[in-house]
């Protein structure tokens, strides 16, 4: 008996321990300073502890439960999954099959696996389905969800709201990003097409949603018409559907993505983003049609020339971020795109600090242009039999060895001969740089009217106009450039335009990215933005839960910079992200 009476007057446990004082306290009606004495408690700690004993009991806010809880042992139920075996099982006596059930659940919500399907559909005693035929199939295709209409969030019957999704999560960091740059201040200047229904901002930001996913095909709608992720991008329930997306494109023209283009170029530069060194290229993006009425040009990808639309792009060295795109270019307008460009960057009251770009890009009159007008360049000269023949004629005593800084900060040294030369059919004199022994199986002639930098510092310089193509390689593999479904250019150029902003999202994001600031977008979306999670919407913010992935520490703490940012097309709220309490 004295072990009994002991765990009773000398318990262990906290909630025994505390049950016990106030038992003596209120039962057995002894003195505050006995309790605590006893059970090793100070008087205060007794008194604190009686005052919210009974406010609890009063309020109702505390029962038996309190003190004794009663253990279930074995493993819980999911309470998610015994919601999804009701309906499996509904589905399955539709004829459903394992995957067309998890489809389903999928959009219901319900994140299941197919094995869990098959075990429970077993468990229930239903048999495989027998083979159907094209008729029975066509007959199930009618059963398919149709996904809601797209239309603006209603924020009073969606407040307090929980929404999972499944792909369109990991883009929602890019939100802050958009709305500290005022992109959709770019959108409204552009003076996009809009409906009744849907704003500019909102069809807009639909686009650049599913080019900072990586999709390539506005066809496959399955993977994103009915997830809610992707509509808080843009500020809709869901993403518009293939057909109205497409249907948009066509309605837009080219002044348009100028001023849009015109407006994110001012953000970034004022922002520091663009040093005026700027790398020209084309590209070419073919269409693959019977019946296309394109004009051929050179696809440096494909090794042949292929009925395509002709792009210019032009890009910063340093931050890799595009500042200018036009898709609409004839092989006749060809060289007149420098001057073009020209004509673009001085709407900002001063000229480009220096243009780089191929001999192919413009011609030699057009040189002496921009020589006229104090804009310098640096390109190389055509190589011609009188050009070789000259060079044939220099002796060793003609060559410098110089040391140039490579793109990994080794120097190389390299063999250089400068010379002043005047332009055939111009009157244009130029600073003349041959370059041998530079890795290359012949000599390279490089032309410029800069002549404040060193021989070293130019070659480096044009060395990186290498990157335009890398950043052109790049929207090819990841946002799909060359998926190009329509002959129609001004549909090409809404859709580079686009790209082009997107690719500048994520160059600017990387910037945060300690470590990571060269990483080209597909591996920023694969470690990064490929995500799932689910987000709440409050009164004044909006809750996103991620789920776990490797690199998402770097991303968490990359978005502090915009914790205050609030968002314009969200009704103003302020998106607050956090770890998915679940693997």
């Amino acid at each position: 008996m004295v072990i009994v009476r002991r765990f009773f007057l000398n318990p262990i446990h906290v909630t025994h321990k505390k049950y016990e004082a106030m038992r003596a306290l209120c039962i057995d009606r002894l003195k505050a300073r006995e309790v605590a004495d006893r059970f090793g408690y100070s008087i205060h700690t007794i008194n604190a502890m009686k005052r919210d004993f009974v406010k609890a009991i009063n309020s109702q806010h505390i029962d038996s439960t309190h003190f004794f809880v009663t253990h279930n042992p074995g493993r819980h139920m999911d309470t998610q999954k015994a919601g999804a075996k009701e309906r499996i099982i509904q589905l399955r006596k539709q004829n459903y099959s394992v995957l067309d059930i998890k489809s389903v659940l999928h959009t219901e919500g319900y994140i299941v696996s197919h094995d869990y399907i098959h075990r429970v559909l077993t468990q229930e005693g239903f048999v495989r389905l027998l083979r159907r035929t094209q008729i029975e199939r066509r007959r199930a295709s009618s059963k398919i969800i149709k996904a809601p209409k797209s239309q603006p969030i209603d924020w009073v019957e969606d407040n307090g709201k929980t929404f999972h999704s499944e792909r369109g999560i990991g883009i929602l960091p890019f939100v802050p990003l958009l709305a500290w740059l005022k992109a959709e201040q770019w959108i409204e200047s552009a003076e996009y097409p809009e409906t009744s229904e849907l704003n500019r901002v909102q069809g807009v930001l639909s686009f650049i949603a599913l080019k900072l996913s990586g999709h390539d095909r506005y066809s496959q709608d399955d993977l994103w018409a009915m997830d809610r992720g992707f509509g808080l991008f843009s500020g809709l329930n869901v993403l518009p559907k293939d057909s109205t997306l497409s249907s948009y494109s066509y309605r837009t023209n080219r002044g348009m993505n100028r001023r849009f283009l015109t407006a994110m170029f001012h953000r970034l530069k004022g922002l520091g983003f663009l040093s005026g060194i700027v790398n020209m290229d084309f590209t070419a993006i073919p269409h693959w049609g019977n019946a296309s009425v394109l004009e051929n040009n050179w696809s440096g990808k494909r090794g042949k020339a292929l009925k395509s639309v002709l792009a210019a792009l032009c890009q910063d060295p340093d931050t890799g971020i595009l500042c200018y795109s036009d898709a609409e270019i004839k092989h006749r307008k060809q060289p007149e795109c420098v001057l073009q460009f020209v004509d673009f960057w001085k709407q900002g009251g001063e000229s480009p600090a220096c243009l780089i770009f191929d001999s192919k890009f413009t011609t030699y009159q057009n040189l002496e242009k921009l020589d006229r007008d104090n804009i310098k360049f640096i390109t190389i000269r055509r190589r011609s039999k009188r050009l070789l023949a000259d060079l044939k004629k220099l002796t060793k005593d003609h060559w410098e060895q110089i040391r140039v800084e490579g793109p990994d900060r080794k120097y190389e040294k390299v063999k250089v001969n400068e010379s002043e030369i005047i332009l055939p059919d111009t009157d244009c004199a130029l600073r003349q740089i041959i370059v041998s022994d530079n890795g290359r199986e012949k000599e390279t002639f490089i032309i410029t009217n800069d002549r404040e930098r060193s021989a070293s510092q130019i070659i480096r310089q044009y060395g990186k106009r290498w990157n335009v193509e890398k950043g052109i390689s790049e929207q090819i593999e990841f946002f799909h450039l060359n998926s190009l479904s329509s002959s129609v250019v001004v549909k090409v150029d809404f859709d580079l335009t686009m790209t082009i902003a997107a690719h500048n999202f994520y160059r600017i994001m990387a910037q945060s990215f300690t470590g990571f600031e060269k990483e080209t977008s597909g591996s920023l979306s694969s470690k990064f933005f490929t995500n799932g999670g689910q987000f709440t919407i409050d009164n004044d913010s909006i809750v996103i839960e991620m789920k776990k992935k490797r690199h998402l520490p770097i991303l968490m703490d990359a978005l502090e910079t915009y914790h205050e940012t609030t968002i314009p097309w969200l009704n103003n709220r302020k998106l607050v992200f956090k770890l998915w309490a679940t693997s």
